[in-house]
């Protein structure tokens, strides 16, 4: 397992690095001091778990997160800080972290969250099979969160469930089958509803046009479009527009 340690206090780095290898030898660790070489290591390389201190010299470790957890979507966040700070934790549990923890960190605190992140891991290696998950665990309910957040935040690419499944890192029967469970939706509905309401917004703007709306909307088709829209709100794109603009 590939683990990063961001923190700019070495005897914090030090103390960390020496549990984690008594808990696993086996470990990879990678260490680094602020935020900026946080965030350059993160966009070179993948780790399964990175232990982020919230407090660092130029960019803190969640505005590390909020910049690369869409990329980065296999990485268990455990967030390591001095402070008992509501606001951190609350920011940090509506980033999806997987755990929030306070300095000093036990041993017995870290062997937990490692038993946590190969639980995860082998979850979204799809080692772990639907019907131990889909009672409701929440890192089962954590990854349909995430692939909400991730089809709010890029609706307007041609994204389907496949192509989330895999940045996930788990199968597209498996995500689908989670999402309906959780949502009562397919994954297609979910997409769907999701840019009709972007769609209702878009079509008042001045210089957008069907054809325009289509390509904004992560469309490829302005026909599909337009027969969506229609069974959405029982009227077409262009009367949309016009009864707007009027």
């Amino acid at each position: 397992m590939k683990i990063i340690i961001a923190d700019d206090e070495e005897y914090v780095r030090f103390e960390l690095k020496e549990l984690l290898l008594e808990i696993n030898p086996d470990l990879e660790l990678t260490e680094v001091i602020n935020g900026t070489e946080f965030l350059e290591k993160l966009n070179k390389n993948i780790y399964e778990a990175a232990f982020v201190d919230i407090k660092m010299p130029g960019l803190s470790g969640l505005e590390v997160i909020e910049k690369i957890i869409f990329k980065n979507l296999q990485t268990e966040w455990i967030i390591l800080t001095g402070y008992s700070n509501f606001d951190f934790a609350k920011k940090a549990i509506n980033l999806g972290v997987t755990e929030y923890l306070l300095k000093p960190v036990s041993k017995s605190e870290l062997q937990e969250v490692l038993k946590k992140i190969e639980k995860n891991m082998a979850r979204k290696s799809g080692k772990l099979i639907i019907d131990e998950t889909i009672e409701g665990s929440s890192e089962t309910i954590h990854l349909v969160r995430t692939a909400e957040r991730v089809v709010r935040e890029r609706f307007s690419e041609q994204i389907g469930v496949a192509q989330i499944a895999d940045e996930l890192g788990v199968t597209p029967n498996y995500l689908s089958t989670l999402f309906k469970k959780y949502t009562h939706k397919t994954f297609i509905k979910y997409i769907t509803e999701i840019r009709m309401k972007e769609s209702l917004e878009l079509l008042k703007q001045p210089g957008i046009n069907v054809k325009k709306a289509t390509e904004l909307l992560g469309y490829s088709s302005s026909r599909h479009f337009a027969r969506l829209f229609r069974e959405s709100y029982d009227i077409s794109p262009s009367e949309y527009i016009g009864k707007c603009r009027n």
